[in-house]
């Protein structure tokens, strides 16, 4: 709830002569009028109830209070709103860009706009309500007072807004020769007039400070800033509470996922290896969330109970665990390459599933992870994944390869998290030389017993070429891996297809039964190889199909295609303004799309694909014909695989009855077999070596199974 008129003024009047316009040590100008000078007064008085006492105690002495025309506007234009929805500036008949005020800090003047006063002079209950900011335009004036009294502490103060936890926390850096906002364009801001320089940011914000009791639960680490400087809370009998409702990206669009803190076992600095890509030449930075299982079957009691949250035991419930990255553009916008490149993605902060992120670099990218547990206590678990929910719903950069990209974003993250002044101290432009700082400042520990390294599929993708193609080796790792990476750029479909019709067409020959069998498993294991190779390939296909796609949908002057971009960037936007509505900061759950709104956004996306589909196939007919023959290339692998797999099965199960039959009638082995039938696992181990252990894997029979086969014969 927004504070009332007469909840400002119960609050002033509990304060009694404690706090009043005069303590603000104000002065009026000799121009202002006995009338107008009374409305000032009183509403001096409502924001000295509203502000924290150190700052009425530390503002400059003799401030003086003038009115005047700063635009030439005749009231508080009520396009606000309009602005804040669209971002950007709206048009009026007026020329001069609406000012509500302005504060002189080497004459010491504070000066109100006319209309500023006029609003005041209406009084709060017949001002007109607006649907954004302050919510009337009395309020608005009001804030008007709170924002340049706040310029005026800020000075007096030697510039809280330039210190720099204050930096760290509103998302500005130091440059050159100033202070620049990494935010952009803040997706829930409720100012974008924050984002001007730092030390509007901070007049903004403690508008919202003093007189919303929801900035606490919107914005809670900014929240927490104001609190410590000034030793203040203004509304402590809040009922708010913060909103742990985060959107995940996945190749299915957005999925609303609960990111409760205490839930956090332990976060990790998650770091990706060089990629072959330039932009991916350093490293990715990540951080890993190990979150906790909801709920585990306790083994003792063989019933699903709640699971204890922050113990060890968490590090395997992997498919709960969330990894939170700022990616940006094309390389690196989201997963699923299409619903991130047409709004021209800027750095963001993503909520991914790490099984989805090992995917994508152990698997698509034959890139290694590496995972780094963070040494920090509950609270600054709490501090960080405070911040994390900010930035995902607010933050909005620029991303620069050299100086603002994922070691730098990841690092400013944690700077702004935690109040540690030793992180100030340090920076750097790669993940590697933040792994190092870290360490150094004793953060983690890069010979820890706990890092975990998730190796790449390069092994499993290089013993797939040689079983396929027959691939001999280069000498060296090196070698071998670069004549692989020559392969999956150079071959093509069909003459991938033709060595495996080749493959084919040898036969079996007929022998033994139990060589015969032999000859089925490494037909199956080399036809499975052909597959693994195919999928690998179109993988990594489709990536650079996707990136001349993006570039050619970018850059053409094609109307059919303009207009495609411009039905993708409503479709697909990845703006989480599509995924909340109203408010700003952190959203309430009344505020968040309903699970029907996003299932609308989702088939808008599918019918807008659609058409991409169509332009791309006419656009690129090379590269889309290619990934089509390889989706056929992988159905015709895997029917074979499927083909010789029934045959193997058919002569394994054959060629174990023959064995268990032989085994039945020695009295020793028929011994063992009983043994094993009644589940004894030293025995049925025994008959599986006398069977052949490369045959009857456990894979290939189960125990069960097994046990069932030798009760058979004996």
């Amino acid at each position: 709830m927004k504070p009332t008129f007469f909840g400002l003024l119960f609050a002033f009047v509990m304060l009694g002569t404690q706090v009043s316009a005069q303590d603000l040590g104000l002065k009026y100008s000799s121009r202002i009028k006995a009338s107008e000078k009374k409305v000032l007064e009183e509403a001096m008085a409502q924001v000295a109830a509203l502000l924290p006492p150190k700052m009425i105690e530390n503002l400059p002495p003799g401030l003086e209070i003038k009115v005047a025309s700063l635009s030439n506007h005749k009231s508080i234009p009520d396009e606000v709103c309009v602005i804040q929805k669209n971002g950007e500036e709206v048009a009026t008949k007026n020329e001069r860009p609406f000012v509500y005020g302005l504060y002189n800090e080497l004459e010491n003047v504070l000066t109100i706009n006319t209309p500023v006063l006029l609003e005041l002079q209406k009084g709060k209950e017949n001002s007109k309500r607006i649907t954004c900011q302050h919510k009337s335009l009395y309020d608005q004036a009001i804030a008007t007072i709170i924002h340049e009294l706040t310029h005026a502490y800020d000075y007096q103060a030697g510039r809280v807004s330039s210190s720099i936890e204050y930096i760290n926390r509103a998302g500005f850096k130091r440059g050159l020769l100033k202070i620049k906002s990494k935010n952009i364009q803040a997706m829930r801001s409720a100012d974008s007039y924050e984002l001007k320089n730092v030390a509007e940011s901070f007049a903004v914000n403690m508008e919202y400070y003093t007189m919303d009791p929801e900035f606490m639960c919107r914005k809670p680490s900014m929240f927490a800033f104001f609190k410590n400087h000034f030793g203040f809370d203004p509304f402590p009998n809040r009922s708010c509470g913060i909103n742990n409702i985060v959107m995940m990206s996945t190749n299915s669009g957005f999925i609303p996922t609960v990111l409760d803190t205490k839930r956090v076992y332990r976060i990790d600095y998650l770091l990706a290896s060089p990629g072959k890509e330039i932009m991916s030449g350093f490293g990715h930075s990540m951080f890993r969330l190990i979150v906790c299982a909801p709920e585990r079957l306790d083994p003792i009691t063989n019933k699903i109970i709640p699971a204890t949250p922050m113990g060890k035991k968490c590090l395997e419930d992997k498919l709960y665990h969330i990894v939170v990255s700022y990616r940006a553009n094309v390389e690196d916008a989201t997963l699923n390459y299409f619903k991130g490149l047409f709004g021209g993605y800027p750095s963001m902060l993503f909520i991914l599933s790490f099984s989805d992120v090992l995917d994508e670099y152990n698997r698509d990218e034959l890139r290694d992870v590496m995972s780094h547990p963070l040494l920090l206590s509950q609270k600054e678990k709490e501090d960080f994944i405070t911040r994390v929910k900010e930035e995902h719903w607010n933050y909005r950069g620029s991303y620069k390869f050299v100086n603002n990209n994922c070691a730098v974003e990841s690092y400013d993250l944690l700077k702004s998290a935690l109040d540690r002044s030793q992180l100030q101290s340090k920076s750097s432009l790669t993940p590697n030389g933040v792994l190092e700082d870290l360490d150094k400042l004793q953060f983690l520990s890069m010979k820890s017993d706990e890092m975990e390294v998730y190796k790449s599929k390069t092994d499993q993708v290089m013993l797939a070429y040689k079983k396929a193609y027959g691939f001999t080796g280069k000498g060296s790792e090196k070698e071998d891996k670069k004549a692989l990476q020559k392969f999956i750029d150079e071959s093509k479909p069909a003459q991938r297809l033709k060595i495996f019709e080749k493959f084919k067409k040898a036969a079996v020959d007929q022998v033994e039964l139990n060589e015969e069998i032999h000859m089925l498993k490494d037909k199956l294991v080399q036809a499975s190889s052909f597959s693994v190779m195919e999928q690998h390939i179109l993988r990594a296909s489709a990536l650079k199909y996707r990136k001349k796609a993006a570039d050619m949908f970018m850059t053409s002057e094609d109307p059919k295609i303009k207009d495609l971009i411009k039905d993708s960037g409503s479709a697909f936007s990845q703006s989480f303004t599509t995924l909340s509505k109203n408010g700003y900061g952190i959203p309430f759950a009344n505020e968040m799309v309903s699970s029907d709104e996003m299932k609308e956004q989702v088939d808008a996306g599918k019918e807008v694909m659609a058409k991409i589909e169509v332009v791309l196939k006419e656009a690129m007919p090379e590269e889309y014909a290619a990934l089509e023959l390889m989706n056929e290339n992988i159905k015709i692998y895997n029917n074979y695989s499927l083909k010789i797999r029934k045959e193997f099965r058919s002569k394994l199960d054959l060629y174990v009855g023959q064995v268990l039959k032989n085994l039945s009638r020695n009295d020793y082995t028929r011994e063992t077999m009983i043994k094993a039938a009644q589940g004894d696992g030293a025995s049925l181990k025994k008959v599986r070596e006398l069977l052949g252990e490369d045959l009857v894997t456990e894979k290939e029979i189960l125990d069960v199974k097994l046990k069932r086969l030798i009760a058979e014969f004996v």
